[in-house]
């Protein structure tokens, strides 16, 4: 008797010790479980921030994803957007824009949930925008964050800046005030940038008088269309495929265009007699004058050329000897 007692007490022992283990692996994959749910890139709510981007690229707004109590901060801290104020938002922004959008590409979604048990999806996106009046396109990384509840957006916070659509919609301004004549210059220096950028010698020669002179730090390099196209223009496409102009800022006075540029490429090509496969990314400024029929007679044009030929590997030679 003494014998089935002792077998019973370990029978129950055992039980009570397999219960008591079972427990305990519950106990830790739930919590397990419940640890992996504070971070997920599928998830409902996420789903939800994907139609509120869709609805943003269609323009066909869904209010009911946001609870009728929910604050919308875009680029402040103070004052939000009310659930009804955000179409009118959207609206009032896309009248500078042709086309706005959030690109396809490099979209990324996460959803966390905090330490004090609160759910939110970031998402990182890249929007593109056509300003209406200058055809500028304009390309913005964005940050939005939203906070649910229940399924429904209870905040959302947007970051970015801005500052390459005010510059934008500064200069439309600036073009608006100007007169004729300074109308005819600026569009004289922009197809100049534009005949550079696509290598078009015969859309330059176009906006050049018959007698034009080109002076690189007061040195005559070119002294007509002809000469501006084979010793400036094909010395810089031949060596730098890839070479390009972009107009960073200009001042008109008289008749005149005072601007500064910034041009890069890759030396690809032969330049100077060498092929270093570098890139190059240089600095200057020109003065070009423009005749009242729109061509320019003269550029003018102020550059660092060693600073050029150092980033293609090129050295100071040595000083000479007394």
């Amino acid at each position: 008797m003494v014998k089935s007692s002792v077998l019973k007490n370990n029978y129950k022992t055992n039980i009570m010790r397999k219960i008591l283990l079972l427990g305990l692996a519950i106990v830790l994959f739930t919590a397990c479980d419940q640890k992996d749910t504070r971070y997920t890139q599928q998830s409902p709510e996420i789903d939800i921030v994907k139609k509120a981007i869709a609805d943003y690229n269609t323009k066909e707004y869904d209010l009911s994803i946001y609870a009728d109590t929910s604050k919308t901060y875009f680029n402040t801290k103070t004052n939000p957007l009310e659930v009804d104020e955000i179409i009118a938002y959207h609206q009032a922004n896309d009248a500078n824009y042709s086309s706005r959008k959030f690109l396809d590409e490099d979209q990324e979604y996460e959803m966390v949930v905090t330490d004090d048990g609160q759910t939110w999806v970031n998402a990182w996106l890249d929007w593109q925008g056509t300003l209406k009046e200058s055809g500028k396109v304009v390309n913005i990384p964005i940050h939005l964050t939203y906070r649910f509840i229940d399924g429904e957006i209870v905040r959302s916070v947007g970051f970015w800046d801005p500052t390459e659509v005010v510059l934008g919609l500064q200069e439309i301004e600036r073009e608006k005030a100007m007169s004729v004549d300074e109308k005819t210059i600026k569009s004289t220096i922009d197809a100049i940038v534009t005949a550079w950028n696509a290598n078009d010698q015969n859309a330059m020669k176009a906006k050049m008088t018959d007698d034009f002179v080109r002076t690189e730090n007061g040195n005559v390099v070119a002294e007509s269309p002809q000469e501006y196209a084979t010793n400036v223009m094909n010395t810089f496409f031949s060596g730098f495929p890839d070479f390009k102009v972009t107009l960073n800022d200009y001042e008109l006075i008289g008749n005149k265009a005072v601007i500064t540029w910034t041009c890069t490429g890759t030396n690809t090509g032969e330049f100077q007699g060498q092929i270093t496969n570098k890139p190059i990314t240089t600095h200057g400024t020109s003065i070009w004058t423009i005749e009242k029929d729109g061509r320019a007679s003269r550029e003018e044009a102020y550059f660092d050329n060693l600073t050029l030929f150092q980033q293609l590997g090129y050295s100071m030679p040595a000083p000479p000897k007394s």
